[in-house]
């Protein structure tokens, strides 16, 4: 767990990443030159721009490497992935989140960043060199943190106040209350829906963070001392979303996560609950503001918050001294502060800052964040059972289940993954 005051440059709103793919064998390319593919999810925008931007000026500062790039959409990111994982065809670096380390490096598909990687590991903020090395024991180096994400909410402030609503909630009752007042005067309260089954757990780990749904509960879980229908911090997370379904897209079901993200875009909607969208809120010229998702009454330390987007590289295609080279060259101070610019994110290196000079609502997002405790986005960090997280949201919020069958679910795929880890 990480405080605010402890790690002052590593905050960021990344979930809405570009992604970058190819497949290419591990000898060099045309005229000699060592080919990358680079690998990630995103679904296009100002930030899959700033990825191609850093891509463009590295081919031209290293004319003997050629990194090949394709995009695809989040919800295809992961199968993706591993397809081209396992079947040896790549990618050469790639991007991947907290439910995806230990199975990768188990599976000797994240190399040691430790041989190579001194000059830009050495600029990490003591919290993310402590992330580095998740998944692996002893010195070895699985992943580059590149955005660690204190979340909340960006709201439209001229909604709010056609609204009636004159100042941002800060207790749950309130959210309640002014989600009712938004949706009485013809405004959609949240750009929230469900089609696409990642988007809904941008709800529910705001609360499970809030009600004590932490590290310490995902150990229990893992070794067996605890289960998902006897915890009062998921039953409690899972209701909050049920009881806040009537303020998302009409149709949750039937609408898609771009439809959330264009309503408010547009416009129709009130509230994204997700910090990233500021750059495309930028774009489309809203007068928006910032707050912290508030899903109790009284206040808490808590808040969701983790490392969510880090790089990796694939050691089976004899291409790491290249890809560390593009690492290095994604991190010098110079690149990585234009790109952070560009896509409105807080750096985790401690030789770079941001402030308002990149977006006005920097300060007052640190201010926010101050003495937050951050609580990784899942308990436990099983992919399995996160799968059916996803599944139990869409079931949860369309009705087919209540919120103690989706604990039940849970129940059961935890204890699937904890027989097949034994």
């Amino acid at each position: 767990m990480k405080k605010w005051l402890t790690v002052t440059t590593a905050l960021a709103t990344a979930l809405a990443v570009t992604a970058l793919a190819g497949c290419s064998g591990s000898g060099g390319g045309d005229g000699g030159k060592t080919e990358l593919s680079f690998l990630m999810w995103g679904d296009g925008g100002d930030t899959q721009q700033a990825y191609q931007d850093v891509i463009d000026t590295f081919e031209e500062a290293n004319p003997d490497i050629t990194i090949n790039a394709e995009f695809f959409n989040t919800n295809d990111y992961d199968n993706i992935l591993k397809t081209r994982l396992s079947g040896g065809a790549g990618p050469d670096v790639y991007g991947f989140d907290l439910g995806n380390i230990d199975d990768f490096v188990r599976d000797g598909f994240a190399a040691d960043l430790s041989e190579g990687g001194s000059d830009y590991l050495s600029k990490l903020t003591p919290d993310a060199a402590k992330e580095s090395h998740r998944g692996e024991e002893g010195d070895a180096v699985s992943n580059l943190p590149i955005s660690l994400s204190g979340n909340g909410i960006i709201y439209n402030k001229a909604l709010f106040e056609k609204a009636g609503i004159d100042a941002a909630p800060t207790t749950y009752t309130e959210l309640k209350a002014d989600a009712q007042k938004l949706l009485d005067a013809g405004i959609t309260p949240f750009a929230m829906s469900a089609q696409d089954n990642w988007w809904p757990q941008f709800i529910v780990y705001y609360a499970l963070a809030e009600h004590g749904a932490n590290e310490d509960l995902a150990a229990e879980m893992a070794a067996g001392d605890a289960d998902f229908s006897s915890s009062d911090a998921w039953k409690e997370s899972l209701d909050i979303v049920k009881e806040l379904t009537p303020y998302y897209m009409p149709n949750p079901l039937g609408t898609s996560q771009t439809a959330a993200q264009s309503a408010f875009l547009g416009g129709q909607a009130a509230m994204f609950p997700a910090a990233w969208i500021l750059p495309d809120a930028r774009t489309a010229d809203l007068d928006v503001d910032y707050m912290n998702f508030p899903t109790t009454d009284t206040p808490v330390d808590d808040l969701w918050g983790t490392y969510q987007v880090r790089f990796g590289v694939n050691p089976g295609n004899d291409k790491v001294d290249a890809a560390q080279k593009f690492l290095d060259y994604f991190m010098s101070d110079d690149v990585y502060l234009d790109f952070l610019t560009k896509v409105k994110q807080f750096p985790t290196t401690t030789t770079v800052s941001v402030g308002a000079e990149v977006d006005p609502l920097y300060p007052e997002m640190q201010e926010s964040w101050d003495g937050k405790t951050f609580i990784a986005a899942f308990s436990p960090t099983a992919k399995s059972v996160q799968d059916e997280l996803l599944v139990g949201l869409q079931n949860l919020i369309g009705g087919q289940q209540s919120t103690e069958q989706v604990l039940s679910s849970l129940d059961t795929a935890l204890e699937q993954w904890r027989a097949d880890n034994k």
